[in-house]
């Protein structure tokens, strides 16, 4: 199986739990600073921005399962571009 397919039956409460988007703090703290950024920089912000207030904001003890999570995050982002331009390049759309 996959990494991301466990090698055991989904129950009912997996299944269903697989479509639900996984709110993590560093995710809540994100979505925190864009909308403190959007209030007080109208002129604009960049995604580090953002990225940089989340992590002022969130506790320390909450630093290092949101490394990971970046980490983790930048490697999926990474394998999609990977995966797409290898698609783009063997005639498919990108």
């Amino acid at each position: 199986m996959s990494d991301l397919t466990p090698d055991y039956p989904l129950d009912d409460f997996d299944r269903i739990t697989t479509q639900v988007r996984m709110v993590t703090p560093l995710a809540t703290l994100f979505e925190e600073a864009e909308d403190r950024l959007l209030a007080t920089r109208p002129e604009g912000f960049t995604p580090e921005d953002i990225g940089r207030l989340a992590w002022q904001l969130l506790p320390e003890g909450e630093r290092e399962d949101a490394f990971a999570e970046l980490l983790y995050t930048y490697w999926e982002a990474h394998t999609a571009d990977q995966e797409t331009w290898a698609r783009y390049e063997a005639g498919g759309t990108r």
